[in-house]
């Protein structure tokens, strides 16, 4: 009997996608794809110092091959022919989009999983720094050789750009692993589970991801009680930690083996570009990549297993450190976690948890780091629990 119920699910599901029209499937595979979060260039903002042109050491990479890029130079428009407008500040940037492709461009995205005959292809578009869209400057192309490093985008099959997810200068090279050689498979995009259930329920039950970085700042919050803003003040002058500031070198997610112990080294398996829980975007590090990383202290408002003890300033409070982003000149930009537990304090390095999960552990340090490899270095401290031992805590500036 219960195998029988099972063929009949089953033939019931079978024939609702049956039911389904091409162009109904077409567009819920597309929604998919831009909701899936596979594909980190498409809610990326890439600005002049992560946009280039460059020579490649070979047309298409294979899957885990080593290849380089060099000759880093200004990324051009093959809408112009010309170098990519920035802007009069030189503040626009760039963001992959994926549309559909009427016309089975070369390279384009197959659907190896639904079997329809649609396909995707990935434009190139512009927006001016407030997000406020200029033009599409590719209206189709593909993307060759993503890794951690970054992803080439070829714009219309004639120039080949690359977007970086690390800092590179003009005239230079970089050689990384790529691990998906060219993005021609929906497979690669679209959770299978995922795609089943938008079919059966014909919508996609996936947060829309707020592209371009530019939703939930969270600012500080205010206080307005005069002696907690004093005690506040009085942290932020005699803090070194909450002094220092983290630029985009020196700040990574790491993918940590386990949890420190004191006097040991902590290993990590691998090191990526730093990002930030609450958009699940890499950092925006602004147009210039000169942005920083500054730690605050805030009250703790209700109970939170993050806060800290209070072993310096008598006030009998717990108090929570959020993570915030700001401009070179110290205009704040965003929080990037709004609280999170510290652990692996030594050689100036410490992991941060963004929002006290597992998700992300940021790894602050100014020893070398590669990207994409392996990184170890020997904890003092495993974590902290009292206010004193953040806060005198000096990380390597």
């Amino acid at each position: 009997m219960k195998r029988v119920l099972i063929l009949l699910v089953v033939s019931i599901f079978s024939l609702s996608l049956l039911g389904q029209s091409s162009e109904e499937k077409a567009g819920l595979i597309l929604t998919l794809v831009k909701r899936g979060g596979s594909m980190p260039a498409l809610f990326t903002k890439y600005y002049k110092v992560k946009a280039w042109s460059a020579k490649q050491s070979m047309p298409i990479p294979k899957e885990y091959e080593t290849w380089t890029l060099s000759n880093f130079q200004a990324a051009m428009d093959v809408s112009t022919k010309k170098p990519i407008d920035w802007g009069v500040n030189g503040d626009r940037f760039v963001v992959v989009n994926v549309v559909p492709d009427l016309n089975n461009r070369p390279n384009h995205v197959k659907d190896d999983m639904a079997g329809t005959n649609h396909s995707l292809t990935f434009t190139l578009e512009l927006y001016e720094y407030d997000g406020r869209f200029v033009k599409t400057i590719s209206k189709w192309g593909y993307l060759l050789g993503s890794g951690y490093q970054g992803v080439v985008y070829v714009q219309q099959g004639i120039y080949p750009t690359f977007l970086s997810s690390v800092v590179v200068e003009k005239g230079g090279s970089l050689t990384y692993q790529v691990y998906n050689p060219t993005e021609t498979r929906l497979s690669n995009l679209v959770d299978e589970s995922d795609l089943k259930r938008a079919f059966r329920d014909l919508k996609v039950d996936l947060p829309d991801n707020i592209p371009l970085q530019l939703s939930c700042t969270f600012p500080p919050k205010p206080v307005f009680d005069a002696a907690k803003t004093a005690v506040l003040d009085k942290m932020k002058q005699e803090s070194p930690f909450l002094q220092a500031k983290f630029y985009q070198k020196g700040v990574y997610d790491a993918g940590k083996m386990d949890f420190p112990k004191p006097n040991q080294k902590w290993s990590f398996w691998n090191m990526f570009i730093a990002s930030e829980i609450i958009n699940r975007c890499p950092i925006d590090w602004g147009p210039n990549g000169d942005r920083y990383l500054q730690f605050d202290a805030e009250f703790e408002g209700n109970r939170n297993y993050s806060a800290l003890e209070d072993d310096l300033y008598s006030t009998g409070k717990r108090f929570l450190f959020p993570l915030r982003l700001y401009e070179s000149d110290g205009r704040f930009v965003k929080t990037v976690s709004s609280f999170g537990n510290f652990f692996g304090f030594g050689e100036g390095s410490f992991v941060f948890m963004q929002d006290a999960k597992n998700e992300i552990a940021s790894l602050f340090t100014k020893l070398p780091v590669e990207i994409d490899k392996p990184f170890s270095y020997k904890v003092d401290r495993r974590t902290v629990t009292k206010i004193s031992e953040l806060l005198t805590f000096k990380p390597v500036l």
